[in-house]
């Protein structure tokens, strides 16, 4: 397996999960802060971006 999937699936186990607490996206010009109220639709739209990637990633045999 390689790293690029292993870390799509620790992403989606464990990354995920963590910023239904809240997050902060940081950027170049300051950070954007999300609460766990306004994080869901962001985590909901990233969780499907990700599930998409590991799954082309798996059918391909990605190795990154």
């Amino acid at each position: 397996m390689s790293n690029y999937i292993d870390d799509l699936k620790y992403s989606l186990d464990k990354r995920i999960p963590d910023m239904e607490r809240g997050f902060a996206i940081e950027t170049n010009y300051g950070r954007i802060f999300l609460d766990a109220d306004q994080a869901t639709p962001t985590i909901k739209i990233l969780r499907v971006a990700l599930e998409k990637d590991l799954a082309y990633a798996e059918r391909r045999g990605v190795a990154a």
